[in-house]
């Protein structure tokens, strides 16, 4: 006869313990204050980069001032894409800024008073619209040329970043994480 074993009964162990979920804990809340202050450091510093040959043309580049680093357009959210990029703490209808927090921030990027919005962000409307019909009229082409294979253009290569961290022993960054999240929070009231 053969002995069945309880399905619900742990056979594993939970591989954190408290002192360790304490540490991850204060590492985590380290980086987030400190990232968010060189956010708030950085507002409204991060610039698009100018194409030099076509002034016209609507940057491809932007530099991120907080991560010191070039994002490609399409990386960033559609708003950025539009014939009108976001305008930080402006309606992006009126261009009047916001008094009394009396509008509405979309995850596109742009912004709007309550009574300029029409229940569509209407820069982002016309850049999909645009994006559709190019696409639309692109297949049509392919289509009527017969061809099946695809272009260098139907790809996107991303990028992969890999970062590589240097081993301390665990009791020493422990401490190390401590003390500076201990700084850093008694420092949130001079930035």
């Amino acid at each position: 006869m053969r002995k069945s074993r309880n399905t619900y009964c742990k056979t594993q162990h939970y591989p954190y313990n408290i002192p360790t979920l304490d540490f991850l804990s204060n590492k985590t809340s380290l980086f987030l204050l400190q990232y968010f202050r060189d956010l708030y450091h950085n507002l409204e510093k991060s610039t698009p980069k100018l194409n030099k040959k076509n002034k016209k043309q609507n940057p491809n580049i932007y530099i991120l001032a907080t991560l010191e680093e070039k994002v490609d357009l399409r990386r960033l959210p559609t708003g950025y894409s539009t014939s009108c990029p976001p305008i930080q703490g402006l309606c992006n209808r009126c261009k009047l800024p916001f008094v009394n927090e009396d509008g509405i921030i979309f995850i596109c990027g742009h912004s709007y008073h309550t009574n300029c919005y029409d229940k569509k962000c209407i820069y982002c409307e016309e850049f999909y619209k645009r994006g559709i019909f190019e696409n639309v009229n692109s297949f049509l082409k392919r289509i009527e040329k017969g061809a099946n294979i695809l272009t260098q253009e139907d790809f996107d290569d991303d990028e992969n970043n890999i970062e590589e961290g240097e081993e301390q022993s665990e009791e020493v960054e422990i401490q190390q994480i401590s003390n500076r999240l201990e700084i850093e929070i008694h420092q949130i009231e001079n930035w």
